[in-house]
């Protein structure tokens, strides 16, 4: 199933705005049994890679290091170098190429396992991150790295058990394991166990008392089960630790104000408004704080009480309109993004988030001006077009998304997200062709974009025709996500379409077990089941499809009509 629907609601223009950022590779602090090339041609060329880095050169830098591995091929050395350079690059695959072919030849060597574990993890192979993980464990069972970067991966992937019962072995290794106790709190904490929660985290702080993320995390245990006395006791022992703390700091005046404690809670807030005076930067950390969050009551609450002493201050509105949006207080959204000024540096995002509160509230024609006159005033501002593509899209005006987007893809050809857009627009207008196109030119981009795998992969689903094609995309994009429902259910609707019904079912199944409230989903697996001769079951969930959908269920009725009627006959 396709990713989009039809309209984007105002919440996916954060969506659309963010950036992807590559995993972190775990660092390898194992040495290599090598320090150096040990043939002459091979650290002639080593050398000269080297200083070809340092220029920036990276290309080329590449190129002399493998030639410096043809001519010392079995150096591990010069291979984990060529490893560091694909990853300066980005390069995964290259990366993991060279990867496998050390661990091909020295299955034992624990740095290149690592290595690879974290590659695959990087590029969401979670079931091959794991594989290599627990092999390396196998080699250092008492390493709480390689249970650290394996618990993640369980954890990833919501297997909390497995990650759980790692945890508490590497506890039973080293009771005094810092992270061994804070780790298994915070899972504690996931699935809901808040006194064993609370008692690991209580160790990890005994084990490691400035380390102020423990703090932070038994804080939420405090709060979710209402012990306020605790929370301020918690905050405070942060404080008298650091007290420069600003997350601290705020979150104390919200527990003092929560409790009706209003004098402790302002003289909190005054000595804060002191701070954002002489440092401007803490408004913004104030508000990011609880925006990153999602904690919009507490946001607007502190921003209002700095906007007493600072009324015109520009950030402060940009940041409570924020606040506003997020509690669907739109009026009030509008009235704090309309004062911030065009001198401002949050002036582009606030008329970006503007745009769309309009056309929340039915001024589509202010909608539009104002992102237009924004592009007025940045031509060539690329995301400024992505924005009024995505609001003609919502319109449905799907020409002038068309011409829209394409004007963005003038100013940067390569934009994977101008072309996935411009892709999803093709498709809303039927042009199939267009669509499919699109699709391709981000795929050909980024090989391992998710959603326009899956949409591919769908879009030829539909049409009936690459099937084989469509099996192989949406796979992959499985890999990069492999919890996702309707990635699960593009690939049971590629089975369905191959005439594969049992196979479609079980991943239907899972599909609806992942999106349970997607009409479109549920309504493939009444269909899967109507071809599986399962009539029941196929009239059991079309109704529940009809219960989610909420616009043109005609041809949906008429199902459910057709398989009672055929029910009844039967009878």
């Amino acid at each position: 199933m396709k990713l989009f629907k039809i309209l984007i609601p105002v919440g996916m223009i954060f969506h659309l705005a963010a950036c992807a950022v590559p995993q972190r590779i775990p660092p390898v602090d194992v040495a290599s049994p090598e320090v150096k090339p040990k043939d002459t041609g091979g650290y002639y060329y080593y050398t000269e890679s080297h200083l070809m880095r340092r220029r920036g050169k990276l290309d080329e830098a590449v190129r002399l290091l493998k030639e410096a591995v043809v001519r010392d091929e079995d150096s591990i050395f010069l291979k984990n170098e060529l490893v560091k350079l694909y990853l300066h690059q980005n390069d995964y695959k290259a990366a993991s190429g060279v990867t496998q072919d050390i661990i091909q030849k020295h299955p034992d060597h624990l740095p290149s396992l690592i290595m690879l574990g974290g590659i695959y993890a990087a590029l969401n192979q979670h079931a091959e991150a794991i594989d290599a993980y627990k092999k390396a464990l196998a080699l250092d069972p008492k390493s709480e790295n390689i249970h650290f970067l394996l618990g993640s991966e369980y954890t990833k992937i919501k297997q909390p058990d497995k990650a759980m019962k790692l945890y508490q072995e590497l506890i039973q290794i080293n009771p005094a394991s810092f992270g061994g106790h804070f780790y298994l709190g915070t899972l504690y904490a996931v699935m809901k166990h808040y006194d064993k929660a609370e008692a690991a985290l209580l160790k990890a702080i005994e084990l490691k008392p400035k380390y102020e993320r423990a703090f932070f995390e038994l804080i939420s245990i405090y709060e979710v089960t209402g012990k306020h006395e605790k929370v301020i006791q918690t905050y405070n022992k942060i404080l008298a630790s650091n007290p420069e703390n600003l997350r601290a700091a705020i979150g104390l005046g919200h527990s003092y104000l929560q409790m009706g404690r209003s004098d402790e809670a302002e003289g909190i807030f005054e000595e804060l408004k002191l701070r954002s005076k002489s440092d401007p930067r803490v408004i913004r950390q104030i508000a990011l704080i609880y925006l990153d969050e999602k904690r919009y009551e507490e946001a607007s609450d502190t921003l209002q009480v700095l906007l007493r002493d600072d009324p015109d201050n520009p950030d402060l509105h940009y940041f409570l309109g924020m606040a506003f949006e997020g509690l669907k207080k739109t009026d009030k959204a509008i009235a704090s993004f309309e004062r911030v000024p065009e001198t401002s540096s949050y002036h582009r995002s606030a008329v970006v988030h503007l745009g769309f509160l309009y056309k929340e509230e039915g001024e589509t024609e202010k909608a539009i001006r104002v992102m237009n006159e924004a592009i007025e005033k940045e031509p060539d501002d690329p995301e400024l077009h992505l924005f009024l593509g995505a609001l003609y899209e919502e319109m449905e005006s799907y020409d002038k998304a068309v011409v829209t987007l394409k004007k963005g893809l003038e100013l940067e050809p390569d934009s994977v997200r101008l072309r996935f857009r411009l892709g999803v627009v093709y498709d809303k207008a039927n042009d199939k062709k267009g669509c499919i196109e699109e699709m391709k030119a981000v795929i050909n981009v980024d090989p391992t974009h998710a959603e326009a795998l899956n949409y591919l992969g769908y879009t030829y689903a539909e049409l009936g025709r690459n099937l084989d094609e469509a099996e192989d995309l949406i796979k992959k994009a499985m890999k990069q996500k492999p919890n996702d429902g309707y990635i699960v259910d593009s690939l049971g609707w590629v089975y369905y379409k191959k005439g594969l019904y049992k196979r479609a079912i079980k991943f239907l199944e899972e599909a609806v077990s992942l999106a349970p409230d997607d009409p479109t989903i549920l309504e493939h697996l009444g269909d899967a089941y109507m071809k599986a001769n399962n009539p029941k079951k196929g009239l059991q969930y079309y109704k529940k499809s009809l219960e989610k959908k909420g616009e043109d269920t005609k041809a949906l009725e008429e199902k459910i009509q057709c398989v009672e009627k055929q029910l009844d006959q039967d009878a």
